[in-house]
């Protein structure tokens, strides 16, 4: 088991790579009373077209997420499990992985043996399958209800033509009532393997004794040398939907959501990796829309929103900068936003400032296992590695680089979404 120190800090995580493939990091910290532990299988909703033996199998929208629910389905059900001890468990499903997780103070090796045996396995009817498809659709109808989670989701749709991370991660009603159970027989077999798999855990535990727990807990889990890959598309720099309009029976202030669609290409020539492109990116949005930025404060002042978010998300070729608000001035709002965005001025003792934010952070984190662990998921996730030096790295960003990633926006392709009322 390898030792790995953080940012040059007394904390350290654990990390190795078992015989069949699975990964293990584990954050221990001797002064929490908690623990945490989550083991993600990279399999999310965007899996729908995947190549496996050389052929390419397409699946219904939605069958990752109704896998998670189905994974439930037990004799000794997770809830009943946990709640004896006192401990929480749960699951989600994101566009690219599924992670399921419990947190608690008591019984941390029974709860860590539940965990490891419960991935192992599915059993399920193809009863229980139809009998899910009403509760999952019940579950799609109240999304369908929550005016900011529909914006929210249109707004991918919206930008991208092909990739299907377009797709509402809880599928379309269609797709959710034909899902069989040989389809999610096929897909847990195919995915949740243990080289297609990595374990955080994070708390007041010992790493030589959790690694052996772990080894024993799994020694029958086999690797899958042949896991599928998603099908690659060739996603157009068009956005999908240029301008749509939705009237809602429960939305009383209207929302705006605006969308650009940017191909990676043309940062290729700045000869940055993912990572530091992500930082540099990361940053000019932030100084751009952050909570010190100018403009905001103005906009704060003269009403024009009731809350705004913005958020950089990313395909394999593009990156989607999406900008929500919730405004009685959404016209006016936009065409401030549109001007702003566009011709954006940057100034260099706000570089200054985000980083010195970003290293505030780190130092924070390194205290928090928790808060490490989420962001060992997240690296893995992203980069399909961890970075153990991020500090190191914040200090080696410049103002002219950043200056050069400003300078390659592009801003020509636009979706925009207006949620209304319905009067």
């Amino acid at each position: 088991m390898e030792k790995i120190r953080i940012n040059n800090f007394k904390e350290h995580i654990y990390y190795e790579k078992l015989d069949n493939g699975l990964e293990v990091f584990i954050i221990p910290n001797k002064t929490m009373k908690k623990f945490k532990a989550s083991i993600t299988v990279k399999y999310g909703s965007s899996y729908t077209d995947f190549q496996t033996n050389n052929k390419t199998i397409n699946t219904p929208t939605g069958i990752t997420h109704f896998l998670e629910h189905k994974m439930f389905e037990r004799k000794d059900s997770p809830f009943e499990f946990y709640s004896k001890y006192g401990n929480d468990v749960n699951a989600y499903t994101n566009l690219d992985e599924t992670t399921y997780h419990f947190m608690g103070s008591k019984c941390f090796k029974k709860s860590l043996s539940y965990l490891l045996n419960w991935i192992q396995s599915l059993t399920i009817t193809e009863q229980q399958v139809e009998k899910e498809k009403g509760i999952i659709l019940e579950e799609a109808r109240m999304y369908k209800d929550n005016p900011s989670r529909l914006i929210y989701e249109k707004a991918r749709e919206n930008a991208l033509v092909k990739d299907p991370m377009r797709n509402i991660i809880i599928g379309l009603d269609e797709d959710i009532k034909r899902i069989t159970k040989e389809e999610l027989d096929m897909c847990y077999k195919s995915f949740y393997v243990p080289n297609n798999m990595f374990l955080v855990i994070s708390g007041n535990i010992n790493p030589s004794e959790v690694i052996n727990q772990i080894k024993e807990e799994i020694k029958g889990f086999k690797a899958n040398k042949n896991i599928p890959k998603k099908a690659k598309i060739t996603e157009p720099d068009h956005v999908y939907k240029k301008y749509e309009e939705i009237k809602k029976d429960n939305v009383e202030i209207p929302q705006i959501s605006v969308t650009y669609k940017m191909n990676k290409n043309i940062f290729k020539d700045l000869n940055l990796t993912k990572f530091e492109l992500d930082l540099y990116l990361h940053c000019l949005i932030n100084m751009a829309l952050g909570d010190t930025a100018k403009i905001r404060q103005k906009w704060v002042e003269n009403n024009m929103f009731l809350n705004s978010f913005y958020q950089l998300n990313e395909n394999d070729t593009h990156y989607l900068l999406h900008f929500l608000a919730t405004s009685t001035k959404i016209d006016e709002l936009y065409k401030e936003f549109k001007e702003y965005i566009t011709s954006i001025t940057l100034e260099e003792s706000s570089f200054k400032r985000e980083i010195k934010q970003w290293i505030a952070v780190e130092v924070l984190r390194s205290e928090n296992p928790f808060a490490i662990a989420n962001s060992v998921i997240d690296e893995l996730l992203d980069y399909g590695k961890v970075t153990y030096n991020k500090i190191e790295m914040y200090k080696k960003l410049d103002y002219k680089t950043l200056e050069k990633v400003k300078q390659k926006l592009d801003f020509t392709n636009e979706s925009i979404i207006k949620m209304l009322p319905n009067k």
